[in-house]
């Protein structure tokens, strides 16, 4: 993992420079772009310490992932909102755009056993964010269906 500053304020701040601005660009408005803004910020930090104790790309990004996907259902629910706001604009951190770049350029390079490092890299990104929102949907949709069996069982009451 390359990282361009290692201090962490640098990197909070510019973390929420970046997805503010990207947030702004798709017409969000109002409180709900410092949310966006704070959930890529916390996001990445979920993606940091995960890296730091298990040293692997795909659980980092699964972990980020969890937390963004269950971040902007929260975060929908208490402004009344729709989730794509939030998830949109505090994903952004996880995208693994650096692995896509360099995967091209060793392509242009013709450096194939390089463009298949980062060829892999990327694949595990997208995989570990689809995961992630993956485990989020599953979990919702239990405690929805949880939630109605509980009403239910009340209603019969």
């Amino acid at each position: 993992m390359v990282v361009i500053n290692p201090d962490a304020g640098i990197q909070a701040i510019t973390m929420i420079i970046g997805c503010v601005a990207f947030a702004m660009i798709f017409q969000v408005r109002g409180i709900q772009v410092i949310y966006s803004g704070i959930g890529a910020m916390i996001t990445w930090f979920t993606y940091l310490i995960v890296f730091q104790q298990t040293d692997s790309l795909f659980i980092a990004t699964v972990a980020g992932a969890i937390f963004v996907g269950e971040y902007a259902f929260v975060m929908a629910r208490i402004n009344r909102a729709p989730t794509t706001i939030f998830l949109y604009a505090s994903v952004l951190p996880l995208i693994p755009g650096s692995h896509l770049y360099y995967m091209m350029y060793c392509l242009v390079r013709k450096d194939l056993v390089m463009a298949g490092s980062e060829a892999k890299l990327f694949v595990l990104a997208c995989l570990g964010i689809a995961v992630g929102f993956l485990v989020v949907e599953i979990i919702n949709k239990y405690a929805a269906l949880g939630i109605g069996a509980v009403k239910r069982a009340i209603d019969k009451a």
